[in-house]
């Protein structure tokens, strides 16, 4: 008999809060690179097929910032109306060796570096670690490979939490150079866009990590395809943006930096695409992580639109203040109820 899924619930928003200071200082100039992607992604062919189950998708159901999206009537997941083409997945990682793409995930210096490791990926690689353990692994014995690894920072959260075995694969430059110069202990392999399924096809690694990558991937169901081939394999851990209340905010706040669903992002899982996907590829659930930043981008839409008035500058203290200590606890609520912005999710292949 199948065990239940092993389920968490809600991370403290302080980290974050610190870490993405520049989405309160710099909305207007990021809000600006969004709309640029987005006016790159209008530009390519429209989308006749749903990115996560394959089917045939038409119609608009609505308009964000210049972009048409649609519910899959098959899966639900939520889909851009354009292809993700070559030269727009280019456009958005690749060009100019990906130092673009990695202005969002960069640190400043080895203690930046560092302080993300422990503040964002170490409780994402507890988590893995744990559930891992709880289905009967030892996981600190196991190989690791992460796809889409950035400049390396979850195979340094893997390796600090003791695992031996840790490899990362990454198609920017600029951020396997950046790894590569603040750890010089990480693994971590460049390649082409068009070798990603390949490169899974080919691992031999024990766990696949995906985090904050299936939903950038130009074909994720040939992705999905090989890791479930691949018998060196046995479990695929994904962290995946979801269509949730993050982005009927985003809606009501058309001035304020697009964080859920923007040019760069523009497709969003649900629970229900998600079941589909596992189920069409043979993975069974056995571990998942929700939690979500609704409250804090509610916070910072608030507060940034507050800060843009001179009418209504003079209250931000007080909107921070009063909001502030209770964005924990409201997105709990929101979490417990599957509610959330992100799930991390851990599967195993069934064989």
């Amino acid at each position: 008999m199948t065990k239940p899924p092993t389920q968490n619930y809600g991370k403290a928003s302080g980290p974050l809060l610190s870490i993405k200071q520049d989405f309160f200082t710099k909305n207007d100039e990021m809000l600006a690179e969004q709309l640029r992607l987005g006016q790159v992604y209008t530009a390519q062919d429209f989308r006749t097929d749903c990115k996560c189950c394959g089917q045939p998708i038409e119609g608009v159901d609505f308009v964000k910032q210049g972009i048409g999206y649609i519910l899959c009537p098959t899966c639900s997941h939520l889909n851009g109306a354009h292809d993700d083409s070559a030269a727009f997945c280019a456009a958005v990682y690749t060009d100019d060796s990906g130092k673009q793409y990695a202005t969002h995930y960069e640190a400043s210096d080895k203690v930046a570096y560092d302080d993300r490791v422990r503040d964002i990926y170490v409780p994402k690689a507890e988590f893995l670690l744990g559930a891992l353990e709880k289905d009967g692994q030892n996981p600190l014995e196991l190989a690791y490979a992460d796809f889409g690894a950035g400049s390396g920072y979850f195979i340094s959260a893997l390796m600090n939490q003791g695992a031996k075995h840790a490899a990362g694969f990454e198609v920017s430059q600029a951020q396997v150079d950046l790894a590569r110069a603040v750890n010089s202990n990480v693994e971590m392999t460049r390649h082409d866009l068009d070798e990603t399924a390949p490169l899974a096809s080919s691992t031999r690694a024990d766990v696949v990590s995906l985090i904050g990558v299936l939903e950038h991937l130009q074909r994720p169901r040939e992705f999905l395809q090989a890791v479930s081939q691949n018998t060196a394999v046995t479990y695929l851990f994904l962290s995946v943006p979801l269509f949730s209340p993050c982005v009927f905010l985003e809606m009501v706040f058309p001035k304020i930096m697009q964080r859920q669903l923007t040019g760069g992002h523009t497709h969003l899982f649900t629970e229900a695409s998600l079941d589909w996907m596992r189920d069409e590829f043979g993975f069974e659930k056995t571990a998942e992580w929700w939690f979500g930043t609704e409250m804090v981008d509610l916070f910072r839409m608030v507060q940034v639109s507050m800060e843009k008035s001179t009418d209504t500058k003079g209250m931000t203290e007080n909107w921070v203040g009063a909001f502030g200590p209770v964005i924990d606890a409201l997105q709990l609520e929101l979490d417990k109820r599957h509610l959330s912005s992100e799930v991390h999710q851990l599967w195993r292949i069934r064989r």
